[in-house]
């Protein structure tokens, strides 16, 4: 037998951690989302509340909007590889813990933990894609997009299915199963990446921490309605905290500028002030907050107007999911040749023409509509938004890694912090819209939004193009 090509097994490797990663990355959506559809049954055999319940679920997203600029520090530190690999091992263990839960505070705390370690995939897959594959920006950000979908679109029916087959401890299983899979293929097939040594300023970092899990905690309070002094405090404390960390970075910077020798700051301030960083945020941002608002409040609206069965409504959320997968690959094959600028924007006229029309849907069963009709309506406008928040948010990404902030993994932190902070809110809209009957106002809302960005993204300067 005539020896291999030299090379091929390495790219063999590559293609596998190319997989690893985007599966790491559907996995890490999924567990987000996948005790929402058994979440009653875990609230009645455990004997929780309707807002431990909820806990529950908020204590994964206040977990990972605390830790992950840190878990992009903490990238650029120890490299992606290492990090990512036992960040998945410490989500298997916390998912062990929740699956054999005895009680409410430990099931609690177990989805927090597991929230902070999945805080690392977002940093470290983007630098482990980009170092994989560095010719071939727009394409991996569009996979990336897709992978998303893809976590989105089976979250809810796997912890749904497993629950009614197996119960609900076997959904953590199961989860930890597949995570534990994904460990093993990086393990031995993603390359290591060199490691940096990026400064550590430990008050600093303390601050931006603690600010991201105040606001976190405020948003998801507002959603429930207060109480509204905490919401208040908790939100100026947010804001203070990273005042703070601005100050201390500027601070170490001069003295670091003055002394040779003198650490530098945690994080250049500038850096978040760049047209590319704050593109990217800005339509993140917009992305997770249309996919959030989607994803509950039309479920909500299916089932308290028009009487769907849960298998219904999975099917038809689903439209936007698939619709996320589909257009990701085509996202990328527009950023490659048309540029990033033009990418986001088609993202968001997609998002800005298809939130009316599940406005419209929402509103036509007081006119006598038929049930077809409506429900017609609403994956129309579904596989609208699932399309263009798969074009908006692979073209942040792509704004994200190709700008100077892109290279410190605090920025790339900072900005997916940002990201889970627009999906709370999107959340606690839907909630406070359904508590004040004003359902019909959440995607005009998203809609004025999407408006505005269009408008600033027309008056700022011409951004390059990206391939």
């Amino acid at each position: 037998m005539s020896a291999a090509p030299p090379g091929r097994s390495g790219n063999g490797r590559r293609r596998i951690a190319y997989r690893a990663l985007l599966g790491t990355t559907a996995l890490g959506t999924l567990s987000a989302n996948m005790i929402n559809a058994p979440l009653y049954v875990i609230q009645t055999e455990l004997g929780m509340t309707s807002q431990q319940s909820v806990m529950a679920v908020s204590a994964f997203t206040i977990a990972m909007a605390t830790v992950v600029p840190l878990a992009g520090w903490s990238s650029d530190r120890f490299g992606a590889k290492t990090l990512l690999v036992w960040a998945l091992g410490v989500m298997v263990l916390a998912e062990i813990a929740a699956a054999l839960a005895p009680g409410m505070e430990t099931l609690i705390a177990a989805r927090a933990v597991q929230g902070a370690a999945c805080s690392a995939i977002p940093p470290c897959v983007l630098a482990a894609l980009m170092g994989l594959r560095p010719e071939r920006v727009a394409q991996n950000m569009g996979a990336w997009a897709a992978a998303i979908g893809l976590g989105q679109a089976i979250g809810p029916p796997f912890g749904g299915i497993v629950t009614e087959v197996l119960g609900w401890r076997n959904v953590f299983i199961t989860h930890a199963a597949l995570v534990l899979v994904m460990m093993v293929l990086l393990a031995v097939s993603l390359p290591a990446a060199v490691r940096r040594r990026p400064p550590m300023h430990v008050s600093a970092m303390f601050w931006l921490v603690a600010g991201g899990g105040s606001m976190a905690t405020a948003i998801l309070l507002a959603g429930q309605g207060g109480p509204w002094a905490g919401v208040a405090l908790l939100t100026t404390g947010a804001m203070g905290s990273w005042a703070l960390f601005g100050h201390l970075c500027r601070q170490r910077a001069r003295r670091a500028a003055k002394h040779a020798g003198t650490p530098g700051p945690l994080l250049d301030p500038a850096l978040l002030r760049d047209p590319g960083f704050l593109t990217a945020a800005a339509g993140a941002g917009l992305a997770m907050v249309s996919l959030a608002v989607s994803i509950v409040a039309v479920p909500l609206f299916l089932a308290s107007e028009l009487d769907l069965g849960p298998a219904q409504i999975g099917l038809v959320v689903f439209t936007l999911a698939l619709a996320m997968i589909v257009a990701g690959p085509a996202a990328g094959r527009m950023g490659r040749l048309r540029g990033t600028g033009a990418q986001l924007r088609r993202g968001v006229v997609l998002i800005v023409v298809a939130a009316p029309v599940v406005s419209v849907a929402m509103a036509t069963p007081v006119l006598g509509v038929a049930r077809w009709g409506v429900v017609s309506l609403v994956v129309l406008g579904l596989v609208m938004v699932g399309t263009g928040i798969a074009f908006t948010q692979s073209a942040a990404a792509t704004g994200l890694v190709t700008s100077p902030a892109g290279r410190a993994g605090t920025a790339v932190g900072i900005h997916n912090m940002l990201r889970f902070l627009a999906m709370a809110v999107g959340y606690s809209a839907v909630s406070l819209a359904y508590a004040t009957d004003a359902s019909l106002l959440v995607f005009p809302a998203i809609s004025l939004t999407g408006l505005a960005m269009l408008a600033a993204l027309r008056a700022s300067p011409g951004r390059p193009r990206h391939t």
